[in-house]
């Protein structure tokens, strides 16, 4: 079995980091991310938590919208409750608001780079349990 492994970031004071990305990675480092960012994500996994019971299957489909890399993230759960979210590159920072998280049948999250995009991935990876399919 293979599995991608990652330590979790430490989160840092934003102005510790580089503004346009939501990760610092370091080579041969640990990775972190910002306050203001952590708070975005932890609100996204709560989210994931509350609507899906695990074990959740975490399907992954990488594809372009337009010119913009995506990855369509497709989280389902025992009692077929399902969760799609789109990351797409964009070189911005975009989380989903609350009123998004209550209405939307897919949430959207834009990211600076692809090595946002494979953390924000394995951040929804870690609070899913690991169960992954392609």
């Amino acid at each position: 079995m293979k599995k991608l492994t990652m330590a979790p970031p430490m989160v840092v004071p934003d102005k510790a980091l580089i503004a346009s990305v939501i990760f610092n990675v370091p080579p041969q480092g640990k990775a972190s991310i910002g306050q203001a960012d952590s708070v975005s994500l932890d609100l996204l996994q709560r989210e994931i938590i509350n609507r899906l019971d695990k074990p959740v299957l975490l399907s992954v489909y990488p594809h372009r919208v337009g010119r913009r890399s995506c990855v369509a993230v497709h989280l389902a759960d025992a009692q077929e409750k399902t969760l799609d979210i789109l990351i797409t590159v964009t070189g911005n920072t975009l989380w989903p608001n609350e009123a998004e998280f209550g209405a939307s049948l897919r949430w959207n999250i834009c990211v600076p780079d692809a090595t946002d995009l494979l953390w924000v991935l394995k951040e929804i990876d870690r609070v899913t349990g690991g169960v992954v399919c392609n």
